[in-house]
């Protein structure tokens, strides 16, 4: 029988009845990679907080300090990196469907949630990460969406979240891939705080003090509490440090513009876009126009794009080339289907941002109705 990968239990508040639930990721040889068990787990977990007037909130951390979570189990989705792609798309619709679900109904809870971001988080852990209420990290974080240099493109709401980061940035970092580090995921907006690693049983004692009567009370009470103990870091990151010119450079451009600029951008500040050629030339291309078309969506809507998204590239076979390349073979030699942006074609990526046809219901569409999550509704955490 395999070893448990997500643990919970509760601890009781400090002043005021009821307990905060705790979730730990516990997988870590993986760095806490999301199996489908994992993500079963979390969704029955939030259910439980929704529905437990006992349970005030919600904090979620890892076991591991080298990672919070390093992303979803794409082996698994891509059946090991298949070449040529997949044929059944079974599996892949039902855990992708799933995570999703996850990554909206965090979003959703009617209860506070935090989450301690230590280490590595990375693709699917960001979408729990960017769930969260109040998101902190340490002097270790390292945060990306890296989708691109496995021949995928941001999902778990990254379309819609990357939109929300400063200065239209969001659309270098769906292209890039590129990581960034604590500081600079604050000024981004992936962040909420940034506390030392040795602090965390000083602030998780501070989650348990705060004012619970409702979920708004303990939000601001916390951001008051953290307002008044933390100052302003001096230091400032390279996405802080160049993100006004580069915003300015990159607005309003279509996205092989914006690549163009990424490529000029990197040899003159080359920290800002470490790792550039390693994206799949048509995922960063597709990535740019689904960043662009997810602009004014809700997250619903992009989520569900999003998943439509990800069955074409399965089937095209672009995903399963970059796993197989970077987590399975591991020869780090991936054959995209196109060398270069240049080459990738309008009617390629016509074809991947096409919906899906179907004769029933939409996978992800069908668990969000079953939870109630479909139609989002004004929400100001939606503009966070």
């Amino acid at each position: 029988m395999s070893e448990p990968t997500l643990r919970f239990h509760t601890v009781p508040l400090r002043k005021a009845d009821g307990v905060l639930g705790v979730a730990v990721m516990d997988r870590p040889k993986a760095l806490n990679a999301l199996d489908h068990g994992m993500i079963r787990e979390l969704l029955r977990i939030i259910e439980a907080v929704e529905n437990d007037t006992a349970i005030k909130g919600l904090w979620i951390e890892s076991s591991t300090e080298k990672a919070f979570c390093a992303g979803g189990d794409v082996r698994d989705v891509t059946n090991n990196g298949k070449a040529g792609g997949l044929t059944d798309l079974t599996n892949s619709a039902d855990y992708l469907a799933d995570e999703y679900l996850l990554d909206v109904w965090l979003r959703r809870s009617s209860k506070p949630i935090f989450a301690w971001g230590d280490g590595y988080i990375m693709g699917g852990g960001m979408g729990v990460f960017q769930g969260a209420d109040v998101r902190f990290v340490t002097e270790h974080s390292n945060l990306a969406m890296p989708e691109v240099r496995i021949g995928f493109v941001p999902d778990c709401g990254g379309s819609w979240f990357l939109n929300r980061v400063p200065n239209g940035l969001g659309v270098c970092l769906a292209m890039s891939g590129t990581a960034v580090a604590a500081a600079d995921s604050c000024w981004l907006n992936l962040a909420d705080w940034l506390l030392p690693r040795a602090e965390k049983t000083e602030v998780f004692d501070t989650v348990l003090s705060l004012n619970y009567s409702s979920k708004e009370a303990a939000l601001s009470d916390i951001g008051t509490v953290l307002h008044h103990a933390t100052s302003e870091s001096p230091q400032k990151g390279p996405w802080e440090e160049n993100g006004a010119r580069l915003g300015n450079s990159v607005r309003h451009q279509p996205p092989i513009k914006v690549w163009y600029t990424m490529l000029v951008w990197n040899r003159e500040v080359p920290e800002l876009f470490d790792g550039l050629d390693q994206a799949s030339p048509g995922a960063a291309m597709v990535a740019g126009y689904q960043h662009q078309r997810a602009k004014y969506q809700n997250l619903t809507q992009a989520v569900l794009q999003e998943h439509d998204l990800a069955m074409r590239l399965l089937s095209d076979g672009e995903w399963c080339e970059g796993v197989r390349a970077l987590l399975v073979d591991k020869d780090k030699n991936p054959k995209w289907r196109f060398k270069v942006v240049e080459e990738v074609t309008p009617d390629w990526i016509h074809a991947m941002l096409a919906p899906i046809k179907r004769t029933h219901e939409h996978p992800l569409a069908e668990k969000l109705s079953d939870k109630g999550l479909l139609h989002d509704h004004y929400k100001k955490k939606d503009f966070r």
